[in-house]
């Protein structure tokens, strides 16, 4: 069963709730003082099945001036609108103020509903609706239908109930089809729920219960949410849909839901039931401002407003970017800093009403739920705001990675920041990436997406940080991957910073390169991760400089001095007069100039393959080397008789027998 939901508008006693009453059979006033004094103070609701089989829930909002804010609370995700006008009265002050508030808010399907005609003759009612069509000329209501009824004597009530049902048919979410940062036509009836709070009770033997009008997406009995902007968990326990119990709520429906993990007092009207993420909660939102034409009101720069969006009402301060001030008819883009937490989605509608007197002035569209402080009179800010009121999601998207610079995104949680399912995440992705102008990495099974502009920046940080260290360092073959870590990209995390570095791997960017054994320099690298894990340009290597070729020239002769009778390499080091001479050594050890024996002893590769050559000649696989026969047969000290055995056991010669000193020939 499709679901609509519709709203009444209109001046203070024109007839809303008897209409209402007239339609369905019930009365929408729930409060004891509504009752008595004969006016609707706060939000009431109800519904009915129309002819064609759609369920419409209606709405029916204030319209005395004092109750303006809660008129404004009821609009949202509203499919349509009967904007009532009382007969013997006509269009009236807050009649204007109702249809200014419905066209601010993005209100597209509109009926005209001319009550209480049975206490008007025919010549008042054509003189009023005349005046009704002049008043609407060059707005939204402009072409609306205009029906007659009679809430007492049930005049026109059959006839409004069928134009109700033919516009249903019509209606496919025409008032947010338009909004910035919205899903394709394709993913129009997907994304991630919301439902703002309207009223918030608590039942015995239940617990707390908050209503509200489902605005995006579908709510399921057990799910896990979130309560913004206080970011609290709960959890649904039951859904209720007029009156109903039911397993899911979608977007349309009238919905009750009984949560647990919180209490009563914990939640608000104006807070949002959303999942984890899917909302912003900050206090700088970045909106297109439109004053009214016929306001007498100027927004100056720093002027207090108060701000109306779905269930919220805010005071904030406007700070114009574009602009000294904003005059009726105007528009502009503002950044509007709220005094409190917001619970705001990308593309939402609002109002806004001057400070004091209070009365609407103007609104517009959220275009940056989440924006930075934005500095006045910026053209990359005006720039970056006109993107964002181009229709294209995908090109939103885009503009929104810009503060995931340093990061990359995951693309789950970007898709619950932009209100998205991931299939249509992903279709935004595919379009960006096949443009170019985003790339995507695989991280544990898990996308993750960076605008191509960032991604060059951070390889031509990675090479400035190499060309810097080799440059202090001219004899390591490779920087440690951890230096390019917290130098480069420290606020990346751990396994998406391995993923990209893995991607320049694989792509012949950079090369991986291990620490030796042993080696003096990268060993003594401050930061070194520890796995001896080195990167490298693809094909680097340190140059030879003569002052190298001279110390590895005496390093040499230093162990071919030395024969079998080793010396340590920090030994050898020190016998040559140079502070880089264990950087040199650690070069030598790469490049097979010297040859780890045990430890740190070292040795020069024709002294290693004399060791090898002797003692496979003497001894056959099988056969028992002790220390002692070393020893003779080198002439050489136990010490060193046991590092050639242990030299022997490294390269797979010997094997270990059980006792320390002696091996078994394989």
């Amino acid at each position: 069963m499709k679901h609509i939901v519709i709203g009444t508008a209109g001046h203070i006693d024109h007839g809303k709730t008897a209409l209402i009453k007239a339609l369905t059979g019930r009365d929408t006033d729930r409060l004891e003082e509504e009752k008595r004094r004969g006016i609707t103070i706060d939000l009431g609701f109800t519904y009915f099945d129309l002819p064609g089989g759609e369920r419409a829930g209606i709405i029916d909002v204030p319209g005395h001036e004092r109750f303006i804010r809660n008129m404004a609370a009821g609009v949202q995700g509203m499919d349509l609108v009967l904007l009532v006008i009382a007969a013997d009265e006509g269009v009236m002050p807050q009649t204007r103020e109702h249809m200014d508030i419905l066209q601010l808010l993005g209100v597209r399907q509109y009926i005209i509903v001319l009550t209480k005609c049975d206490l008007a003759d025919e010549e008042w009612i054509r003189m009023v609706t005349d005046e009704i069509r002049t008043e609407t000329a060059g707005t939204a209501l402009e072409d609306a239908p205009l029906l007659r009824v009679s809430s007492v004597t049930g005049e026109g009530i059959e006839d409004l109930r069928n134009m109700i049902s033919v516009m249903a048919e019509e209606t496919d979410d025409k008032k947010t089809s338009d909004r910035p940062g919205n899903q394709s036509e394709e993913c129009a009836e997907r994304g991630y729920p919301r439902l703002p709070v309207d009223r918030v009770f608590s039942l015995k033997g239940t617990g707390t219960v908050v209503t509200g009008t489902m605005l995006d997406g579908c709510i399921l009995q057990g799910e896990e949410l979130m309560v913004y902007p206080g970011k609290q968990k709960c959890r649904v326990r039951e859904i209720q849909v007029y009156n109903e119990r039911v397993k899911q709520c979608g977007k349309g429906q009238r919905a009750a839901l009984n949560l647990t993990g919180i209490q009563k007092d914990e939640i608000r009207r104006g807070c949002v039931i959303a999942p984890s993420g899917s909302i912003y909660s900050g206090r700088m939102v970045d909106v297109r401002l439109s004053l009214l034409g016929h306001s007498n009101r100027t927004v100056k720069n720093q002027s207090r407003l108060h701000f109306y969006s779905g269930t919220s009402e805010l005071l904030c301060r406007a700070v114009l970017l574009d602009r000294e001030e904003l005059k009726p008819g105007e528009s502009g883009y503002a950044q509007l800093r709220m005094e409190s937490d917001t619970a705001l989605r990308t593309g939402d509608p609002f109002i806004v009403r001057f400070y004091s007197p209070e009365e609407t002035i103007g609104g517009g569209i959220v275009l940056d739920a989440d924006a930075p402080r934005e500095k006045r009179f910026r053209q990359e800010v005006t720039e970056r705001l006109s993107r964002l009121e181009k229709e294209d999601p995908a090109e939103y998207m885009e503009i929104k990675l810009r503060k995931y610079a340093q990061t990359m995104a995951d693309v789950s949680l970007l898709a619950a920041e932009l209100s998205l399912d991931r299939e249509c995440a992903d279709l935004y992705v595919r379009k960006l990436a096949d443009a170019g102008r985003i790339q995507i990495f695989q991280v544990n099974g898990e996308e993750y997406v960076w605008q191509s502009g960032d991604e060059k920046r951070t390889r031509r940080r990675i090479r400035v940080e190499m060309e810097n260290y080799f440059r202090k360092y001219p004899y390591r073959v490779g920087i440690p991957v951890q230096q390019i870590r917290s130098s480069v990209i420290p606020e990346m995390k751990k396994n998406v910073a391995d993923a990209y570095l893995e991607s320049l791997i694989r792509n012949q960017i950079l090369e991986r390169r291990t620490v030796t054994e042993g080696c003096c320099g990268e060993e003594a690298v401050p930061g070194s991760d520890g796995k001896g894990e080195l990167l490298a340009p693809r094909g680097y290597e340190p140059e030879e400089s003569a002052g190298y070729r001279r110390a590895a020239e005496r390093m040499n002769r230093i162990f071919l001095e030395a024969g079998f009778a080793f010396v340590s390499l920090k030994e050898a080091a020190s016998q040559i007069e140079r502070k880089d001479a264990e950087e040199i050594a650690g070069l030598m050890i790469r490049r097979r100039q010297i040859v780890q024996i045990s430890g740190d002893y070292y040795t020069i590769p024709q002294i290693s393959d004399q060791i090898r050559r002797r003692i496979r000649e003497k001894y056959r696989s099988g056969e028992i080397i002790t220390i002692i026969q070393i020893k003779d047969m080198f002439d050489v000290s136990r010490k060193n008789a046991k590092l050639i055995l242990d030299y022997m056991e490294n390269m797979g010669i010997v094997k270990q027998t059980g006792a320390q000193s002696e091996r078994q020939m394989r």
